[in-house]
Protein backbone atom coordinates (compact mmCIF):
# COMPACT_ATOMS: atom_id res chain seq x y z
CA UNK A 1 0.00 0.00 0.00
CA UNK A 2 1.29 3.38 -0.99
CA UNK A 3 0.86 6.22 1.48
CA UNK A 4 -1.50 8.95 0.37
CA UNK A 5 0.25 12.27 -0.32
CA UNK A 6 -0.71 15.05 2.05
CA UNK A 7 -1.41 18.51 0.67
CA UNK A 8 0.68 20.59 3.06
CA UNK A 9 -0.78 23.89 1.88
CA UNK A 10 -4.27 22.64 2.79
CA UNK A 11 -3.07 21.37 6.18
CA UNK A 12 -1.47 24.73 6.99
CA UNK A 13 -4.58 26.65 5.94
CA UNK A 14 -6.80 24.44 8.09
CA UNK A 15 -4.55 24.68 11.12
CA UNK A 16 -3.62 28.32 10.72
CA UNK A 17 -4.67 30.35 13.71
CA UNK A 18 -3.72 33.92 14.38
CA UNK A 19 -0.90 33.84 16.88
CA UNK A 20 -0.95 36.25 19.73
CA UNK A 21 2.44 36.61 21.33
CA UNK A 22 2.34 36.32 25.07
CA UNK A 23 4.09 39.34 26.48
CA UNK A 24 5.37 39.47 29.97
CA UNK A 25 5.92 42.84 31.61
CA UNK A 26 9.26 42.90 33.35
CA UNK A 27 10.50 45.88 35.29
CA UNK A 28 14.20 46.46 34.99
CA UNK A 29 16.32 47.32 37.97
CA UNK A 30 17.39 50.96 38.19
CA UNK A 31 20.78 51.42 36.53
CA UNK A 32 21.77 54.59 38.38
CA UNK A 33 22.42 52.75 41.64
CA UNK A 34 25.64 50.78 41.25
CA UNK A 35 27.13 48.79 44.06
CA UNK A 36 30.50 50.17 45.07
CA UNK A 37 33.22 48.85 47.30
CA UNK A 38 32.99 50.12 50.89
CA UNK A 39 36.48 51.65 50.55
CA UNK A 40 35.13 53.90 47.76
CA UNK A 41 31.96 55.08 49.47
CA UNK A 42 31.69 58.88 49.70
CA UNK A 43 34.80 59.30 47.53
CA UNK A 44 35.31 60.81 44.07
CA UNK A 45 37.60 59.65 41.28
CA UNK A 46 40.38 62.01 40.20
CA UNK A 47 42.29 61.13 37.07
CA UNK A 48 43.84 62.39 33.87
CA UNK A 49 45.42 61.30 30.60
CA UNK A 50 49.18 61.64 30.24
CA UNK A 51 51.91 60.48 27.88
CA UNK A 52 53.22 56.93 28.20
CA UNK A 53 56.53 58.30 29.52
CA UNK A 54 54.76 60.02 32.43
CA UNK A 55 52.93 56.82 33.31
CA UNK A 56 56.08 54.69 33.16
CA UNK A 57 58.11 57.14 35.25
CA UNK A 58 55.39 57.34 37.90
CA UNK A 59 55.11 53.54 38.04
CA UNK A 60 58.91 53.12 38.16
CA UNK A 61 59.27 55.52 41.09
CA UNK A 62 56.30 53.88 42.77
CA UNK A 63 58.02 50.50 42.52
CA UNK A 64 61.28 51.96 43.87
CA UNK A 65 59.47 53.55 46.81
CA UNK A 66 57.00 50.70 47.35
CA UNK A 67 54.02 53.00 46.75
CA UNK A 68 50.74 52.38 45.00
CA UNK A 69 49.36 54.79 42.41
CA UNK A 70 46.80 55.90 45.02
CA UNK A 71 49.57 56.73 47.49
CA UNK A 72 51.60 58.59 44.85
CA UNK A 73 48.61 60.71 43.86
CA UNK A 74 47.73 61.44 47.50
CA UNK A 75 51.32 62.55 48.13
CA UNK A 76 51.31 64.76 45.02
CA UNK A 77 47.96 66.32 45.91
CA UNK A 78 49.06 67.00 49.49
CA UNK A 79 52.23 68.72 48.20
CA UNK A 80 50.11 70.82 45.82
CA UNK A 81 47.68 71.73 48.61
CA UNK A 82 50.56 72.84 50.86
CA UNK A 83 52.07 74.85 48.00
CA UNK A 84 48.78 76.78 47.93
CA UNK A 85 48.64 77.24 51.72
CA UNK A 86 46.01 74.55 52.27
CA UNK A 87 46.14 71.62 54.71
CA UNK A 88 47.24 68.23 53.33
CA UNK A 89 43.96 66.28 53.39
CA UNK A 90 44.43 63.65 50.67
Amino acid sequence: MAAKKVNLAKVFQENEQPQKPELEVVESAPTHKKKIAPSRENKKHIGGYFDEAVYRQMKYIGIEKGMTTQEILASALNAWFQMHDKPPIA
